[in-house]
């Protein structure tokens, strides 16, 4: 191909703390690319736009197009950032100065670019190709390391007066609890999170395992899981024990489904979506997970509604940051 500007392919960056997705496709859907690269995090932001870009030509080149040749770019942070200023902040796996780095992304690309919250954009790849589509009122829940959060409403994504809405990890569903949880980690987690998410489960079953009694710790599925090291017990082994029916890892689980389930269950009454979507890899673990989250939500729940899981998998946040830079859904 040559040079000039190649109508209607746009690339979605979704980056995260440990891994970055690149996307590129065609405004008509056609993926054209779909790559998944370790994050070289940097703490200048100069340095770590320059790696990004250079991935993505460096992958660009395999197609046989160039960065200038794009028609949109859109990328995720795992963090609060705003288009229209270009700040990233709240990225614990990012801790950037508060700068704007669309001059930095200038450097590199000339076109429409559109930055935005992971989650968020996460939710519009889901509307695009995943679980949402046809949807015009949507609540997306991500259960990972953290919990995360995004809203559709009207069609639109709403993201608050300062871009900070959807930040569900931070919701309190037991106030006593979970200010002392908060006041014992630090503060480094959310209330929610830090009971219900990947880390916090693996939290809850490293002090479980901690105390219990030998015989308990033994017999557990979830130990055997781990290659029989209590240090090397993390939720996956927690999830997938549960889900075959071991007592202690249904004891462990009990906690952060039911706080899972009523933070779903406060935020659809309040927004009365036409569907609530949970993503990330805890909610990804299997039928165990979304049975519980279903039935434990319903019973706070005074009118239906439906709970499912995301479709897209890894690649929601990159396929939702093309559709973003191509206004694919607006």
């Amino acid at each position: 191909m040559t040079a000039e500007r190649v109508t209607g392919v746009y690339a979605g960056i979704d980056v995260g703390g440990t891994k970055t997705m690149f996307c590129v496709t065609r405004g008509s859907g056609e993926l054209l690319l779909m790559e998944r690269r370790s994050t070289a995090a940097h703490e200048a932001p100069a340095s770590f736009v320059a790696w990004l870009f250079g991935e993505l030509a460096q992958l660009l080149a395999g197609i046989e197009l160039e960065v200038s040749q794009l028609a949109g770019i859109g990328i995720g942070f795992p963090g609060v950032i705003g288009d229209a200023e270009g700040c990233l902040t709240q990225a614990p796996a990012l801790p950037w100065p508060a700068e704007d780095i669309r001059p930095l992304i200038r450097r590199y690309y000339a076109g429409r670019i559109y930055l935005d919250n992971d989650v968020n954009l996460a939710l519009l790849g889901e509307c695009w190709k995943g679980a949402a589509q046809g949807k015009e009122h949507v609540l997306m829940i991500t259960v990972g390391t953290g919990i995360g959060g995004a809203m559709l409403l009207n069609g639109r994504l709403y993201k608050g007066a300062d871009f900070a809405a959807g930040e569900a990890g931070y919701m309190i569903v037991d106030a006593g609890q979970d200010r002392h949880r908060l006041l014992a980690s630090g503060a480094d987690f959310g209330p929610l999170e830090a009971v219900a998410s990947g880390s916090g489960i693996t939290a809850l079953a490293r002090a479980w395992f901690a105390e219990a009694d030998p015989l308990a710790r033994t017999s557990s599925r979830i130990l055997e899981l781990a290659g029989g090291s209590c240090a090397e017990i993390d939720a996956r082994h927690v999830l997938q024990a549960a889900a075959e029916g071991d007592a202690a890892a249904l004891s462990i689980m009990d906690q952060p489904l039911e706080h899972l389930a009523a933070a779903v269950a406060s935020a659809a009454v309040l927004l009365n979506p036409q569907l609530v979507v949970l993503g990330g890899g805890v909610a990804a673990s299997g039928d165990y997970y979304m049975k519980e989250i279903r039935e434990r939500a319903g019973k706070y729940l005074p009118f239906p509604v439906n709970i499912e899981p995301a479709r897209l998998g890894n690649a929601a946040g990159a396929a939702g940051a093309a559709a973003a830079a191509a206004a694919i859904l607006w």
